[in-house]
């Protein structure tokens, strides 16, 4: 597969899915993420940042599906792994190390790592199904 033979179709529904888990993650632990990231006032839901978190979230979803297609035949098991193991490898690690010299709230590292966990699994499982 590589990064020249995925599915764009694959990648786009996989930004979507993650982007509307986000949103349903974001909205249900609401009050806890924003206790945790001291956060005050209701978040606004403007166009702008969410433009941003999409695009970042479309590219996310293709590199997952560049990595998968190198490292064998895209399945939903091997995108599964692929996707837990970048989750631990580079996401949870790069945010645990970022809110510790930030001296955030483990309670925050918890919420945003279930999150990204939650984003990078339903990705996997989008990608190995789309092949």
């Amino acid at each position: 597969m590589g990064f020249s033979n995925f599915s764009p179709l694959g990648v786009l529904i996989a930004a979507l899915l993650a982007f509307a888990f986000g949103f349903g993650w974001h909205r249900a632990l609401e009050k806890s993420w924003m206790t945790a990231s001291g956060y005050e006032g209701r978040p606004a839901l403007k166009p702008g940042p969410l433009a941003i978190v999409f695009i970042a979230e479309l590219v996310m979803a293709g590199v997952l599906a560049g990595l998968v297609g190198h490292i064998g035949p895209v399945t939903v098991g091997n995108a599964l792994i692929t996707g837990i193991l970048a989750w631990a490898g580079f996401v949870l690690t790069a945010m645990v190390v970022n809110h510790s010299y930030e001296a955030r709230p483990r309670r925050l590292t918890y919420l945003n790592a279930g999150h990204w966990l939650g984003v990078l699994i339903i990705m996997s499982v989008t990608i190995g199904l789309f092949g």
